[in-house]
């Protein structure tokens, strides 16, 4: 479903806009809703990138460190008589 709009824009831009949609062989309405979807797909995934590091930003606590090291010493002790 479409629906239909009005937005006001510099005229350098209009200019800009038709000139890419004539190039493109596309209409202005079609230019303006893949600009659109694209930015709007740019925020997303610049958001999703941002919790992502957030959550990778948080380093271990000292609970975290020790289990770690027990983990690995119980690798070393399984690891220890096997052949190589």
């Amino acid at each position: 479903m479409t629906v239909k709009t009005s937005i006001t824009l510099n005229r350098s831009l209009v200019e800009k806009v038709e000139s890419l949609a004539r190039e493109l062989n596309i209409s202005q309405n079609q230019l303006l809703s893949i600009a659109i979807q694209e930015f709007i797909e740019r925020r997303e995934t610049k958001r999703m990138v941002a919790a992502i590091n957030e959550v990778y930003a948080d380093s271990p606590n000292e609970e975290d460190r020790a289990i770690q090291r027990e983990i690995q010493e119980d690798h070393r002790k399984l690891m220890r008589d096997e052949e190589w």
